[in-house]
């Protein structure tokens, strides 16, 4: 396995900062939390997928036509939607259900 640089692990505590708070900052990065990190991404995906179709703001004047137009809008946002890409909502509730496997791969356990 390829060495973490202190550059890297830096870069990786400051993006698990974001979801975990400032505990992050003192966690050992290590290969077992790259593939937390992985399993974090892949996680939240499904949701990513599924707000995509969530549908947008009411228009009470036609509910009908709102209703056709969400469900045709939902599937373009879905299709368009870059690989990798995640909603903020999905990779954040994720990252709180993984919590307790980052604080474990940062001991090496």
């Amino acid at each position: 396995m390829d060495k973490i640089s202190d550059e890297e692990a830096q870069e990786t505590r400051e993006l698990l900062a974001k979801f975990y708070g400032p505990i992050a900052l003192t966690w050992s990065i290590n290969h077992r939390m790259y593939e937390a990190l992985g399993q974090l991404v892949l996680k939240s995906e499904a949701c990513t997928r599924a707000m995509h179709l969530v549908p947008r703001p009411w228009d009470l004047s036609n509910p009908a036509k709102w209703a056709t137009r969400q469900v045709r809008q939902g599937l373009v946002r879905f299709l368009n939607s870059p690989e990798g890409r995640h909603y903020q909502t999905c990779i954040t509730a994720t990252a709180a259900g993984m919590r307790r496997r980052f604080d474990e791969a940062s001991l090496g356990l």
